[in-house]
């Protein structure tokens, strides 16, 4: 039983420590910094959520909303700051072999769910 135990929690840890890990590469991406430097930028964003603006753990295991593709990556990053929390939103692009472009960036506020405030949106003609 005590065996049982030990294992379930070491696989359970391990599981943790993968999403963090995964989680944590995606904001060594180019596209994370860039998304992330955006936002904590804008005026709009500073005066909703105030400063500093703190980033979570992505969820890893939703591929639906959080994924790299070949050419395209879309995440969803929960966001605070001292006035309240919130979500980034944020698609990329992959302009050429290697270089990519954050073309959408949306805040969602967690005391107003069903609003967005755009922060950039790049057309692709």
């Amino acid at each position: 039983m005590k065996i049982a135990a030990v294992g379930g929690m070491v696989t359970v840890s391990m599981g943790m420590a993968l999403r963090y890990k995964l989680s944590n590469n995606v904001k060594q991406t180019e596209y994370y910094k860039e998304a992330l430097r955006t936002v904590r930028s804008n005026r709009g964003v500073v005066h909703l959520l105030g400063e500093p603006i703190k980033d979570g753990t992505i969820d890893v295991s939703d591929q639906e909303k959080n994924f790299t593709r070949q050419n395209t990556a879309q995440y969803e990053v929960p966001v605070r700051g001292p006035k309240q929390k919130g979500t980034v939103y944020f698609w990329a692009i992959k302009q050429n072999s290697d270089h990519w472009t954050v073309n959408r960036i949306e805040l969602g506020l967690k005391n107003e769910p069903n609003r967005r405030l755009l922060i950039k949106n790049i057309h692709k003609e």
